[in-house]
């Protein structure tokens, strides 16, 4: 089986000028921080979010879900770097599984926003939801069926692969 929960709600965010940090304030993702400042919507800045959660061994894999995060995102849990994604319109998971410790983890991801990089206002920060999922380890990948259809004169013929993890380790 396999959960799913919103692991967006009462992140903490700060960002940082010139390296000064500001006040870590709770937002809720999605979350743009130029935004709220239309004098400078195209500033250099480095925003960061972390959250606490709580974990208890058990026999399932631990993966987190950016579906977006503008623009380059480095991925820390417990003070070490576990990920880092340098594009900004597109889903992405991490298997957090081996880098957990028992009782309370810290996320932290470090969002870079460098300016120009687009035609239009991109915005910055995790401007999508996250999920926190728990799967068996023997599963079908994410993103691994693939269906084809296959003309056989006047029938078709519908192909279907798919890409499963035996979950060992």
């Amino acid at each position: 089986s396999c959960s799913e929960k919103m692991f967006s709600e009462e992140m903490q965010f700060n960002e940082m000028l010139l390296t000064q940090p500001k006040e870590w304030m709770k937002v809720d993702v999605p979350h743009d921080w130029l935004i709220y400042n239309t004098q400078e919507l195209y500033e250099d800045s480095i925003g960061w979010y972390r959250k606490e959660f709580e974990y208890q061994k058990n026999d399932k894999l631990w993966m987190v879900e950016f579906e977006a995060v503008y623009m380059d995102a480095t991925i820390y849990l417990n003070g070490k770097k576990i990920e880092e994604w340098k594009y900004g319109y597109s889903t992405f998971s991490i298997d957090l599984t081996e880098y957990l410790t028992e009782g309370t983890n810290e996320l932290k991801v470090c969002v870079v926003h460098v300016s120009p990089n687009s035609r239009w206002y991109s915005g910055a920060g995790i401007y999508r939801n996250v999920w926190l999922i728990q799967k068996m380890r023997t599963h079908i990948v994410e993103n691994g069926v693939y269906i084809t259809l296959v003309s056989m004169g006047q029938d078709w013929n519908v192909e279907i692969d798919t890409q499963v993890c035996l979950g060992e380790n």
